[in-house]
């Protein structure tokens, strides 16, 4: 449950940033809320979670709970793409701008909402 936990507070930092204005950390940090979740919920059933990739995850949470997760494939593709640009300004390799400076109010709050969408359901998920 503390990577749960961790997922939660994360999506609370998201939007803490929001409202702060820093768009690409609470991209980011939306990113995280969802991998954690997701995380929690393939350690809860004993598999090793790797890598960073949400949709990657899900794939893997599957095959584990034989469920069908496809209603978060375009939330898990649009948090993916949130997972190191945020960071790195130099994956914007054609922008001279920092990167913080390539992102705006509408992807803090889409991602907020992808990522709010996954963790709810993987908190039922381990309620369960």
């Amino acid at each position: 449950m503390r990577w749960l936990d961790d997922a939660l507070e994360d999506l609370r930092v998201a939007e803490d940033l929001l409202r702060g204005g820093h768009h690409s950390a609470s991209c980011f940090h939306s990113q995280q809320a969802a991998e954690k979740a997701v995380k929690a919920t393939l350690y809860s059933n004993r598999v090793e979670a790797k890598g960073n990739s949400i949709l990657e995850l899900l794939g893997s949470l599957e095959k584990v709970v034989g469920l069908r997760l496809e209603e978060f494939y375009e939330d898990a593709h649009l948090l993916d793409k949130h997972y190191a640009p945020p960071r790195y300004p130099n994956l914007h390799p054609s922008v001279s701008l920092p990167s913080y400076k390539l992102y705006s109010r509408e992807d803090s709050e889409r991602c907020i909402n992808s990522a709010r969408k996954i963790a709810n359901y993987m908190k039922k998920l381990l309620e369960g």
